[in-house]
């Protein structure tokens, strides 16, 4: 009997258990700059805010995008009504001349059910 109860318990508890992804109070911040290069790959002016450009998150482990949003005039985005957990978001980079392209990752742990979390600003390059 005792054994039945036990069980019950810990399959309730761990059916009650969130994965990190949408749901929540909590969100993630951050910023994407744009630095335009030459084909020999030196920049050509100073970086500035990537405008309506998609951003991705990743929730958990996982190996691909769960979702995305636009960036802002300011280059801005935010990631809303996320629950606890580690998250990744990218935004896409030309990595050479030849049309290559890239992500440019930030990580975001979200601790608290209500956290803002800001990270570190994205810069991508554009040839």
């Amino acid at each position: 009997m005792r054994a039945a109860l036990l069980l019950s318990a810990v399959l309730f508890l761990t059916a009650c258990s969130k994965e990190p992804g949408d749901g929540g109070r909590a969100e993630i911040r951050g910023v994407v700059l744009m630095q335009n290069v030459s084909l020999s790959g030196n920049p050509l002016d100073d970086p500035f805010p990537a405008v309506d450009e998609r951003v991705f998150i990743i929730y958990g482990d996982g190996q691909y995008h769960d979702d995305d949003t636009r960036t802002g005039p300011n280059g801005e985005f935010r990631f809303p009504w996320l629950r606890k957990g580690p998250y990744r978001v990218y935004a896409i980079s030309e990595c050479d001349n030849d049309g290559c392209r890239e992500g440019v990752f930030r990580s975001a742990e979200i601790d608290g059910r209500r956290d803002i979390v800001n990270v570190p600003t994205i810069t991508i390059l554009r040839y």
